[in-house]
């Protein structure tokens, strides 16, 4: 069936909005961490003073560093997944970029009291994808998580990394309500009137399915979750490193 959105406009397109969309999503976080770092920059310069004991001044020019480092670090990463300069397929450790993606949600999960959870397995799960692709997909699924358990009693988004054959497979699931029946048919659309991320553009399951497809992978849904129960579950799969 062709999607009456993604039939009109090029995916690409689709996929760079959404992309800037998500961005505008994590800025919040973003300032927030960057803003912390430059706290303790500002706290720790003004304890320099010419008469500071050599061990403060050794551990507050510690501070400094190490701080200045983390806001860049921060400001980069989210530069970079804005700009997706990266097309090139390589290895791409599947927990691996779970984690990250929950690290630039930390923020707004602390402050939901979202518990959140990685289950990597014995055996790394390792993909042949463009990392950027990847990050784009599993950040669309974690906002939609997000949205589905914010202000539901103890909500829980968790983390499967696994291998299957010649497949690398990560499930994402939720304790939310689960997706209306009626709206399964038309999940990937981008038409559909589902929970989206980044202000309800209404083309993040869309475009993380056409991501997936375009590394040879696949995202499907499914009803019943390998952890929680009753919530949505999501499993992107991708060609094993």
């Amino acid at each position: 069936m062709t999607d009456p959105v993604l039939g009109a406009l090029p995916p690409e397109w689709l996929a760079r909005a959404n992309r800037l969309a998500t961005v505008a999503a994590l800025l919040s976080t973003t300032v927030h961490e960057a803003n912390n770092a430059l706290q303790v920059i500002s706290g720790s310069a003004e304890m320099l003073t010419p008469d500071a004991a050599p061990d403060i001044i050794a551990r507050r020019a510690a501070a400094i560093g190490s701080q200045s480092l983390r806001a860049s670090a921060l400001l980069a990463e989210l530069t970079g997944f804005a700009r997706a300069d990266a097309p090139d397929r390589q290895s791409v450790d599947l927990a691996a970029v779970a984690q990250r993606a929950l690290s630039m949600r930390q923020h707004t999960f602390a402050k939901l009291k979202i518990r959140t959870q990685v289950d990597a397995g014995l055996v790394p799960a390792h993909a042949l994808a463009r990392p950027w692709a990847v990050l784009q997909i599993v950040l669309n699924l974690l906002l939609n998580a997000e949205r589905a358990v914010a202000g539901r009693p103890d909500p829980q988004i968790v983390f499967t990394a696994s291998i299957s054959g010649g497949t690398s497979e990560l499930t994402i699931e939720d304790s939310g309500p689960g997706i209306d029946p009626a709206v399964i048919p038309t999940l990937f659309h981008a038409s559909t009137a589902a929970p989206e991320p980044a202000g309800g553009l209404g083309i993040g399951l869309s475009v993380a399915r056409w991501l997936a497809e375009g590394d040879g992978g696949t995202l499907v849904h499914s009803s019943a979750g390998k952890q929680l129960q009753g919530g949505a579950a999501f499993t992107l799969a991708l060609p094993s490193r």
